[in-house]
């Protein structure tokens, strides 16, 4: 593959990330109060179709994410980006054009159903660099937009232009859907090379199955930990410093998270590369955990933001070094999806375990717990023996 056609490859799926993470992010620090809007209901109906929205790309991601694996076995690449880009596309619009909560819910869910996350993992095999490294760049990418996202969805919603702002992150998607299916198209070489790889490819040991399992479940507990305790995150930092952790500064706290992923994730690159994958995922779980424990005798305002944004940094590195775990599997998309579906499964479980023991534990309660979960990952890795 030439260098112009590899840089093209990589831009399209990078831009589909960044968009993809991005556009969620605008609207959901404002779900509530842009469903209030379209609701016009009591403070119940407003809580409930709340809730729908938010659960809904989560749920519909988790039960589709394993069809889109087997399709990719099916498919060619080009025409799932460019599915996954339209689907992705679709739901914007649907979300754009909602005149009540209903129909925008619909359209969070299609969100969720498009596919974008597996099929973009999918993707990085077609781009020509070394997977391990092409999934940092996709982290980054990812952070990126979680990063910006919020920022333009404040001034959308301001000024009443969420509409405008999905209307048009959908027309650069379905510009990217043209795009991506025009550069990923396979040649000739490629496609028998992609023929003799699953023709020589060695089916999943039992051992293999065994350790990605490991790797999965404390991956996802790493998840739920990491995710479990962000809801509750303002209300525990304003009972520490009201007067400093505004909603702003509290803002600025988590876009500061995200900036320092980034900026790290060369670094956990290079990790990966040294280390097994497991090994790199105890690092990060580790790191997660310690820092959440610290967080919670954590009194001051500029050791609160400190801690906050080392979990951070500990945290970007266990997605991609799952992956790479994962990858080296004979049956690579099926144990691509599986990992996808369970860190979707994390970010809901741990929201609702810390949920759960908030009423008995108070609001340190629910940090402890969120600091438990990656410590029980780290217990599970135990099972993980071998290379990977």
């Amino acid at each position: 593959m030439n260098v112009a056609r590899q840089r093209c490859r990589r831009a399209s799926i990078l831009a589909i990330q960044f968009l993809t993470a991005a556009t969620p992010l605008a609207i959901v620090p404002f779900l509530s109060l842009y469903v209030q809007r379209l609701a016009r209901e009591s403070a119940f109906g407003v809580s409930f179709w709340t809730v729908i929205a938010a659960s809904a790309p989560a749920v519909t991601a988790m039960i589709l994410t394993q069809f889109w694996g087997r399709l990719a076995q099916e498919r060619s690449i080009s025409l799932l980006l460019f599915a996954t880009c339209a689907l992705t596309a679709v739901s914007y619009l649907a979300m754009a054009t909602a005149s009540n909560a209903a129909v925008f819910t619909l359209g969070r869910a299609l969100q969720g159903a498009a596919g974008s996350g597996i099929i973009l993992l999918l993707a990085v095999d077609h781009v020509g660099g070394q997977p391990e490294g092409e999934y940092i760049t996709l982290q980054q990418a990812f952070s990126a937009g979680c990063l910006i996202g919020p920022i333009i969805g404040g001034w959308a919603f301001d000024y009443q232009r969420l509409p405008v702002l999905l209307s048009a992150a959908a027309i650069a998607l379905f510009a990217l859907a043209i795009a991506s299916a025009l550069v990923f198209q396979l040649s000739t070489f490629e496609l028998r090379h992609d023929r003799q790889s699953q023709a020589e490819g060695v089916g999943p040991t039992f051992a293999s199955v065994r350790r990605n399992r490991s790797l999965v479940i404390a991956a996802t507990l790493g998840t739920a930990g990491a995710f479990g305790f962000t809801p509750f995150f303002a209300e525990w930092a304003k009972e520490r410093d009201g007067a400093t952790f505004t909603a702003g500064a509290i803002g600025a706290l988590h876009a500061a998270a995200w900036l320092a992923a980034i900026v790290v994730l060369p670094l956990w690159s290079r990790v990966i590369d040294g280390a097994a994958a497991a090994r790199s995922i105890a690092f990060s779980l580790f790191g997660s955990a310690v820092a959440c424990v610290a967080l919670s005798v954590a009194v001051t305002a500029p050791s609160i933001f400190t801690l906050r944004v080392t979990h951070g940094i500990f945290y970007s590195g266990l997605t991609p070094a799952l992956y790479a775990g994962v990858r080296r599997s004979g049956d690579r998309n099926r144990e691509l999806a599986t990992a996808r579906t369970a860190l979707t499964l994390g970010q809901i479980v741990g929201p609702a375990l810390c949920g759960a023991v908030l009423p008995f534990t108070g609001i340190d309660g629910a940090l402890l717990a969120a600091a438990g979960l990656p410590a029980i990952g780290m217990l599970v890795l135990f099972n993980a023996r071998g290379d990977r």
